[in-house]
């Protein structure tokens, strides 16, 4: 028991060191959940499924637009000058802007013959690119601001963004009454407002030169278009369930799954903030080399999970009681489906927080191969239980997709780092 104290007093020690940045996640991650008994009192479980839609097909655009483009700026913030950096950041927004500008042609053509599966008007689809050319030049002003250690204001302006996107949909779907479309512009409207305070930003900073370097624009393309794969199978490994229910039920059912999914995935929340103390303690670790403390490291590998995990069980516990206080009769048929889907991301959660091993180890290959499989045994999985056993086929198949997600890595990392899972156990009979 001593150990297991001992355990806990490390974790937050750890947290806070990082204490704004796992502030601000939570903060910002808890406010669309407390926004949700806005939503589902105005909004019918069908109009409810077309802003998931919206929001599934603008994850989408953001893996296909540039969203690794951080990377490359992470990458060199410490080792070029300002002026380099500034290079890098205006070459990339011509990049973005060109994905954009290609995504939006790329759906204005082929519209007719996708219209049937993406369910949304067409408006609102050519929207999604510049939704994601907005995202991106925030985050890059977000990104300067963590290599830049500003705490304080990158969690003014992360926070801030979600207030305005809040405030926004609030006014248009409570007072202007304007429904679903309400909530896409209050999302469109935030991402714009933090785009153009980004490009303010990083002007007065000194950290953006728009003039265009054609080799430097090769390299930043050699960085990010390896990465846009990566990037667009874990939204579809994440949400292409959404996509499935659409595909086969009728909206309101969407709708139904969406809440649940959205419920579900404040597990997502635990180990997402948990992230940020555990995985510099991992390549601090990592680091020592041969000098690791094997049995300590596995502990709070183990403490991490039971935190993870009692989110699954109370979930599990108190489902019926959330969807009351949340949300309307109409959407109580969510608890049959948050069970499977946060025990899903309880397997996803083992799998964010293992993955810095196999980072340090330089796995990246494996993991992307890991990842592949993973969709298309996803995309498998969803039809053959669809057709199995109906809606809840859906949370059949993300359940066992992220347990095979989970399941070659943590092979893979006693592979390449063991891990005495066993003897770490023993603290809990002292």
């Amino acid at each position: 028991m001593k150990q297991l104290v001992k355990g806990l007093s490390r974790l937050i020690n750890m947290a806070k060191n990082h204490g704004g940045y796992f502030v601000t996640t939570f903060i910002n991650s808890s406010l669309p959940l407390l926004f949700l008994p806005v939503l589902t009192r105005y909004l019918e479980p069908a109009e409810y499924a077309n802003i998931a839609l919206f929001n599934f097909y603008l994850a989408l655009s953001n893996s296909l637009s540039g969203t690794s483009v951080p990377v490359v700026i992470s990458k060199n913030f410490f080792e070029k000058p300002k002026e380099y950096i500034a290079k890098i950041i205006g070459n990339s927004i011509r990049i973005v802007f060109m994905f954009s500008s290609i995504t939006t042609i790329l759906i204005l053509i082929f519209y007719k013959q996708i219209e049937s599966f993406l369910d949304l008007p067409l408006l609102w689809l050519l929207l999604i690119p510049w939704g994601s050319f907005f995202f991106i030049l925030f985050n890059m002003a977000l990104t300067v601001h963590r290599n830049e250690k500003k705490v304080l204001v990158f969690s003014y302006h992360k926070i801030g963004n979600t207030f305005v996107n809040i405030l926004i949909s609030l006014f248009l779907i409570v007072v202007l009454l304007w429904g679903w479309q309400g909530r896409v512009v209050g999302i469109l409207a935030s991402y714009f407002i933090s785009a153009i305070w980004a490009l303010y930003y990083l002007k007065k900073q000194h950290y953006l030169k728009l003039s265009f370097n054609k080799d430097l624009t090769k390299d930043i393309l050699k960085v990010i278009l390896p990465l846009v794969p990566n990037s667009f199978q874990y939204i579809i490994i994440s949400h292409v369930g959404l996509f499935f229910m659409q595909l086969y039920f009728a909206k309101d059912v969407v709708g139904v799954y969406s809440v649940s999914y959205q419920i579900s995935f404040s597990i997502s929340l635990l180990y997402t903030t948990l992230s940020f103390s555990w995985n510099p303690y991992v390549y601090e670790q990592l680091s020592r080399k041969g000098k690791i403390n094997a049995i300590e490291f596995t502990r709070y590998f183990y403490l991490l999970s039971a935190v993870v995990f009692s989110g699954v069980v109370f979930l599990y516990l108190f489902s019926g009681f959330i969807l009351k206080v949340l949300t309307t009769n109409e959407y109580m048929g969510a608890t049959v489906f948050i069970p499977l889907l946060s025990l899903g991301f309880f397997f996803k959660g083992m799998y964010v927080l293992l993955l810095p091993i196999l980072m340090k180890h330089e796995m990246q290959k494996n993991v992307s191969l890991i990842s592949l499989v993973n969709m298309f045994l996803m995309l498998g999985l969803n039809i053959v239980f669809i057709k199995l056993y109906g809606p809840i086929g859906v949370t059949y198949a993300f359940c066992a997709t992220c347990f095979l997600l989970f399941l070659p890595v943590i092979i893979l990392v006693q592979k390449v780092n063991p891990l005495p899972w066993l003897k770490a156990l023993t603290f809990l009979k002292k």
